[in-house]
């Protein structure tokens, strides 16, 4: 592997990261608990065990259980757009099988065809079948939290399924999966879980160029922010500053999944449109801690966490969310961070119309950014 234009990537550990925030994500949608998504892929992993499944289908049933929520970047509920923007939006992930079209789709597809999209038995593909049941199951009954008395109500609910809701195997595999006390135990506690996962799946880390990875992330950035011009303005302040191949795309991917904190974040106050409360602006303030929480679990991300995390922050250590002052910021932190606040100036948000890259360039001056930093970007504009 070359380091200057390589790095090695493990999809389900890039996924497993990310889902910390699509949990946040789901909860706010859906109501539905945290760590949701690790406790979907832990029965999904299950069911796939019981039906001997290869080890790279049994690494790609994780990797779509992990993300199958990621449609709600883009709707507000569980739909059949849902279904059909969660499957366009991983296209482009690194899967080991090819011929898998389609999976999330139709993961809310019922065997008896009272699915968004009708589809009947084996008319559905397995993975989505799967899907199916370790997404009812855990939408209906939250594991996390249910009693021992409890159990048998989703026992009931599985057993008066067969052949409608799911087929006849698959409701036989989760029965005889659930005769284990450790079953439902393990599914009350994140580690054990985590440690399931991994004690079932094979290591199949690759190797990707940086620009492979920046298109992957950079098509994550994308779903919410369409009109931002992030990416392209500070493609042209590193052209302008000459950076090395290396630094240039892990400075990229730097920005193109610096707002996945935000995600962590109630919906009800990112959009707000009108002034936020102290309070709410608190909550907002606390982003790029979590989106560093969710990045420092990627392996080689190291410096891609660091400066993406640091998007707030301001060399007169008046920044958030960390409070760092000018010793501590590099001139990429630093660079990130004048490119990110003017694009935001420069875009519309629901609270306000885009300012003027005029207006933009002169709000960043009378905000304590780096001011050489800001008349370089004024120039390449």
């Amino acid at each position: 592997m070359d380091k200057k234009k390589e790095i090695n990537f493990n999809l389900n550990n890039f996924l497993l990261a990310l889902s910390y925030s699509l949990d946040y994500l789901r909860k706010d949608r859906c109501s539905n608990s945290l760590n949701y998504s690790k406790r979907v892929t832990y029965i999904a992993l299950n069911i796939g065990k019981e039906l001997e499944l290869s080890p790279q289908k049994m690494s790609d049933l994780c990797s779509f259980s992990l993300v199958h929520s990621i449609g709600l970047m883009n709707t507000s509920h569980i739909s059949k757009e849902y279904c059909e923007s969660s499957n366009n939006i991983v296209k482009k992930l690194p899967f080991l099988d090819d011929d898998k079209e389609d999976i999330l789709k139709y993961q809310n597809e019922y065997y008896d065809g009272s699915g968004f999209f009708g589809l009947k038995a084996d008319e559905i593909p397995l993975f989505s079948q799967i899907l199916s049941i370790s997404i009812s199951i855990e939408n209906r009954f939250n594991l996390s939290t249910i009693k021992v008395k409890d159990r048998s109500s989703v026992l009931f609910f599985i057993e008066n399924s067969k052949n409608e809701l799911f087929s006849k195997k698959l409701t036989e595999i989760f029965l005889k999966i659930s005769q284990k006390t450790s079953f439902w135990l393990d599914l009350q506690n994140e580690t054990e879980i985590l440690y399931f996962i991994f004690g079932n799946l094979h290591d199949f880390t690759t190797t990707l160029t940086f620009e492979e990875l920046y298109k992957i992330t950079s098509s994550f950035y994308l779903i919410n922010n369409v009109e931002s011009k992030l990416l392209v303005n500070l493609g042209k302040m590193i052209d302008l500053y000459n950076f090395e191949h290396k630094d240039k795309f892990t400075l990229l991917i730097s920005a193109s999944l610096c707002n996945i904190g935000k995600l962590c974040i109630p919906s009800s106050i990112i959009n707000k449109k009108t002034k936020l409360e102290e309070w709410e602006y608190e909550e907002i303030k606390a982003y790029p801690y979590y989106t560093k929480k969710v990045l420092s679990n990627i392996m080689g991300f190291d410096d891609i966490a660091s400066w993406a995390s640091k998007v707030q922050e301001k060399p007169n250590g008046k920044g958030y969310p960390f409070c760092l002052e000018a010793k501590d910021l590099s001139l990429k932190d630093r660079l990130l961070s004048v490119v990110n606040s003017f694009s935001a100036l420069n875009s519309d948000k629901v609270y306000r119309k885009a300012y003027s890259k005029t207006e933009a360039i002169r709000i960043l001056k009378e905000g304590s950014y780096d001011l050489s930093i800001i008349e370089d970007l004024e120039k390449v504009l």
